[in-house]
Formats: structure tokens, sequence, C-alpha cells
């Protein structure tokens, strides 16, 4: 029997409607469920189409039922009705998971998206989050006061999913992943028991949490947040992929000493049919020399000023910008509905192999709108100890980002290859065990793969907390 026909079949057999009286948001379900999606001018399969996808084009999964939440009685209700119908559960917020692990065939999937809120204490410099918050409605309430915590590089990427797969973005080397900045959170567990976890109740829950996933539905989230009441600076320098070892090789001497005010992050792109760019140029291959400086501004030219004014660069820009147009900058590169798929190595060492292995991976890349990111890890996510969170690897030199993304479904099969082949080759050299959580990529890879030596310690957690498996784990 076919995934969709599956869905269907078994929803039909649910009192989905006697779920829908009992919550504040709404059911949306195959139309043999008989569940109104709400609009009267949207039909039951048109809601559950559209309720149904994810961020991820490839993603193409039919899940019994969509509970859109809009609190935390409604989170209950939710898990409270999967359990006790044997129904595998998966969260979804912002549904940005490139893995697709917010959306199942056969499951329940609770949607916290309504859940869109923030709360910002400037005194006490916390910030509660709802965990359906984007970036974008984070990064905007706390910049209001001129404060910030670590997040990613998208806007429209959920706050809660980023958080609970470790979290790395422009201000990490300063303050640590996002995770580590995670103070408190709320948890309805698959026992459906609501609980608060922090450093001194539920310690072990905290623990998973802070780049481990947990084992429920988070319904609020509390981070620490640090002043952050300029512009910061912003460069891209691009030059031909030929070049890359020796540009590359001076990046790596930069990073022995690097302040955790900069974030440099090389990548290996394809030249875009852009007016900015040369002609002759276009559909080349590239390394792309960039980085964000986001302390005082005025230094930040000096700072990257080895990077800028090359004489072998084709293109070159130096910004200073908003905290908050810097996180957006990059929303329209990564559209939804485009096909990804992504995983990453950390790397021990940055070393000439390592250099020489990335330019012949890129230039491999089936797809012109793959690129291959160097993420640095260096200072404050190196600085707290492995003890604090489930994540992996942070002393590794740097980490390998391999981003497959493409718009042709026929071709699916050779852009997973790729990602694939290219991070086994770097795992068989100077990788070091585990991954980025955030970027693990397909459904392939299990625990044992992304939490390393910390796995086991993580199923003791989800045994404790969720003994039924209402929810499933092993999507990463």
């Amino acid at each position: 029997m076919d995934a969709n026909r599956e869905a269907r079949e078994t929803a039909s057999k649910l009192p989905l409607d006697v779920l829908s009286q009992n919550l504040d948001g709404t059911v949306v379900a195959p139309a043999e469920a008989v569940v109104a999606p709400g609009d009267t001018d949207v039909t039951p399969d048109d809601a559950y189409a559209e309720a149904r996808r994810v961020w991820n084009g490839m993603i193409n999964e039919y899940p019994v039922a969509i509970a859109y939440c809009e609190s935390v009685g409604d989170v209950l209700a939710s898990v409270s009705f999967a359990r006790e119908r044997d129904l595998t559960v998966v969260v979804r917020s912002g549904g940005h998971s490139v893995s697709g692990s917010s959306v199942v065939s056969g499951g329940f999937v609770v949607d916290c998206s309504k859940m869109e809120w923030v709360r910002v204490d400037p005194d006490e410099r916390v910030a509660r989050v709802g965990p359906g918050a984007t970036w974008g409605t984070l990064d905007r309430a706390t910049q209001s006061f001129g404060l910030a915590t670590p997040g990613g590089v998208v806007s429209d990427t959920g706050v809660a999913g980023l958080t609970l797969g470790g979290g790395t973005g422009y201000l990490s080397p300063k303050h640590g992943f996002t995770a580590d900045n995670l103070c408190e959170v709320d948890v309805v567990t698959g026992r459906g028991e609501r609980v608060t976890a922090n450093a001194d109740r539920n310690e072990d829950l905290f623990w998973a949490a802070r780049g481990g996933g947990t084992p429920g539905v988070v319904t609020a989230f509390e981070f620490d947040l640090h002043p952050l009441d300029h512009d910061v600076c912003y460069f891209e320098t691009w030059l031909p992929a030929e070049g890359a070892a020796p540009a590359l090789a001076e990046y790596r001497r930069y990073q022995r000493d690097a302040p955790d005010e900069s974030c440099v992050s090389p990548y290996f792109a394809r030249v875009p049919a852009d007016s900015w760019f040369p002609d002759d140029r276009r559909g080349e291959g590239a390394l792309v020399l960039s980085g964000v400086y986001t302390g005082d501004p005025s230094e930040g030219r000096l700072e990257f000023d080895q990077f800028c004014d090359r004489s072998d660069s084709f293109a070159e820009s130096f910004e200073t910008m908003a905290y908050t147009e810097l996180q957006s900058m990059m929303d329209a590169e990564f559209p939804a509905g485009r096909r990804y798929y992504w995983k990453s190595v950390p790397l021990a060492e940055l070393d000439d192999d390592a250099i020489g292995a990335l330019r012949g991976a890129a230039e491999n890349a089936p797809s012109d709108l793959s690129t291959i990111v160097v993420w640095p890890m260096h200072g404050a996510v190196g600085r707290y100890p492995d003890s604090s969170s489930p994540i992996v690897g942070r002393d590794a030199d740097v980490v390998v980002n391999v981003e497959a993304a493409w718009d042709d479904p026929t071709a699916t099969a050779e852009n997973v290859a790729w990602v694939r082949e290219v991070c086994r080759r770097f795992r068989s050299s100077t990788s070091i065990d585990g991954t980025l959580p955030n970027f693990a990529g397909g459904t392939e890879s299990d625990a044992v793969d992304v939490y390393a030596s910390n796995a086991e310690r993580l199923r003791a957690i989800r045994d404790r907390h969720d003994p039924d498996d209402v929810f499933l784990y092993e999507r990463t």
C-alpha cells in the first residue's frame, strides 16, 4: 500500500473530530477523515496537501493528520490523543529541517507554528520564546533593545529546530552555539507530562535539549541575551577556483588567532548569472571569502583587510549593516520548495589535503546551486566543556558543510550521491566523530553517527521521559 493511501485509511478510522473540538487550533487531515480545514473556500484535500509540505521540496511525506496547536493545552491534548492511539509523533515548528524530520508518513504531526511569540526582559537580558517563533521574529524583538543571541543565518528558520539541533551562526565565535545560550525549556514529554527543565530541575532533559533534541514538545525556550547595539560588517570576495589553495592557506593562518568578533566562512560556489559579476565568469566555479565582524564596525575593515582588495578577485563587497539585515540577507538563496540535501563533517585540521579535496568536490557538484561551506569553530564554541551538551566536535578546526540544492526532481539521486561521497571521503581522513545535528542530512544515518559517544546517554534520557516511544527521533 502506498503512503498516501495508508495515511487516508488510517485517518478515516480516527476520531479526529473529537480532537478538533478540544483544540483552540485546527486539525488538518485527508478528506476521508472529514475534518474541516477552517477556511470554507479550501477543500480538505487542498488544505492537507499544503499542510504536509515543508521547506525542503525533496520531502514528500503523508501524515495521518496535522494538529495546529495554539496553546500548551493544545499540545497536551494532541500528544495524549496520539499516545492513546499508538501514533508516532513528530514535531514541526519552522519546518526547516533539511532531513524532513518535522513530517512523517503514517504518523501524527504536532505543529507549533502558531505559537509564535517572544518576550524580552532587557534588564535580565533574557528572552522567552514560543516554539513557533522564527529567527527573524526573535532577532527583531531582541534588537529593539540592542541585544541578541546566536542564531541561524536564514530569518525564516525556526528557533526550536535550530536550537534543539545545536545551532551555529555569526555570533557563535563570540557566544557559542545557540544551544549554549539556552537556559530553560518547558516541555510536554512523551509521558504527557508538562515539565520545566534547566540547570537545577530535570537536568537530564535540559542537557538533551541543548543540541540533542528532546523527548517531547518544547512549548517555551528561554535564552541568555548579549549586548549588540551597533551595526555589523560583512564582506565577500570572489576568487577563481584555481586560486583556492593559497587563499585557504591564508585563511587557515588567520583562523589560528582570529578574534571572537570575527566569523569568516569561505565557501565554494558557481558564479551566478548576475550583473554584479563579469560576463566571462558566470557559471564558473569560485571560492568566496566571506565573513562577518560583530565588534565595533570601525574596526571591521581593518580586521578583514587581508581578505579585501585582492588582486586576484573578480568581485568584492564590504558593507556595514544592521544585524537584522545581516540575518535576512541569505533568505532569497534558500527558497521554500527547492530540493536540499546537506551533511557536515567536522575536521580536526584544514590541512593541504583537505583544501585540495574541497576544490575537487566543488568541481564535481552536479548542480550549479550547490555550495561547500567551511565554517569556523574557534572562540566560544570551543570554550564550553564537552559535558555541557550533547554536541560533539567543539575541538574541530572547521566544519565542512556540503550543501546540495537543485530544482529538477529527476536530479535527486546524483545530488544525494555527491553529498554522501564527499562526506565519506572527509570522514575517512581528518574528521572528528559525530557532526552538527542541524546538518545531519539524510535518513540513512543514525544517532551514533551524529552524537558519537553521547548517543547512549541521549537514548537513556529518551527512555526515561518517553518510555512508549511516542516521538520519532532517528530521522537524522
